[in-house]
């Protein structure tokens, strides 16, 4: 009799084991669904979103250049002002977009050699337009050294060179942006110092983390996403390199420094 009774409590028990590892699989199915759609619908948001974007800086682009007629002087600065800001949008979306991929493990990486002191010094041509509508000083320091380097050269060109500079115009109301370059200890050290808002403790926490905002941020610079440190941090680890911000604290401005191996990288 007891045996009897154990064997059926032992059946239930593993009847209501078998039913709650079904309903699991169910739920497991049905957020992988969900997550799925939701990518999907950032990535077809995003792409039709950055498309517009883009449209409309060329056309500001255009309106520029005179490819509709003489542009009043009175209308230029206005002009100039949306093509800024719809580039600026174009990133942002940009940067979400390659956050996704990179939450997914979906992001490939290339192997080729390329100068980086020359990436950096077109990272930082392409910025000054950035820095001269705010009046800040940008410049660039760097040796005669070469700084050949194995990677992917648009992945740091775009994400990781460009995304750190424009963040230090970004947080930085006036003064200067100083870029430099050097080799130490077998490293190639990338370096953006500025006068800028400078970082808290507290915000150095979140700081390279996804969506990671500092405190006031937003009240700055009202494009932030908080991805763009969180993808170039990615970019950088990925190449076998180490990334990190120092600051003294708020108002005292800030460095990001980068480091990438001059022997053979590890991208995966």
């Amino acid at each position: 009799m007891l045996d009897s009774t154990y064997e059926e409590q032992l059946k239930a028990a593993n009847e209501a084991v078998y039913k709650h590892s079904l309903e699991l699989a169910r739920l497991k199915k049905e957020l992988e669904a969900t997550n799925e759609r939701q990518e999907t619908l950032i990535h077809f948001i995003g792409h039709e979103v950055k498309g517009f974007l883009t449209k409309d800086s060329g056309t500001f682009a255009e309106l520029l250049e005179g490819d509709f007629g003489q542009l009043p002087d009175t209308l230029k600065p206005l002009v100039q002002h949306a093509l800024a800001e719809s580039r600026q949008g174009a990133a942002s979306v940009e940067n979400i977009l390659k956050a996704a991929n990179l939450k997914k493990g979906t992001v490939t990486y290339t192997k080729e050699s390329f100068d980086l002191k020359a990436l950096v010094a077109d990272s930082v041509e392409k910025a000054k337009p950035g820095a001269e509508r705010k009046g800040l000083s940008l410049t660039f320091v760097a040796d005669d050294a070469s700084y050949q380097m194995t990677g992917d050269k648009a992945q740091i060109g775009d994400h990781v060179l460009r995304n750190i500079i424009e963040n230090s115009i970004n947080y930085t109301p006036s003064g200067s942006v100083t870029v430099s370059l050097k080799k130490e200890n077998e490293k190639l050290v990338f370096a953006v110092r500025d006068t800028g808002v400078g970082i808290t403790e507290e915000d150095k926490k979140r700081l390279f983390t996804e969506g990671g905002h500092g405190k006031d941020s937003q009240k700055v610079n009202a494009h932030s996403t908080g991805y763009g440190l969180y993808i170039a941090k990615n970019i950088v680890l990925a190449h076998g390199g180490a990334i990190r911000a120092e600051s003294e604290g708020a108002g005292k401005g800030s460095t990001f420094i980068v480091e990438f191996p001059i022997t053979s990288p590890s991208v995966v």
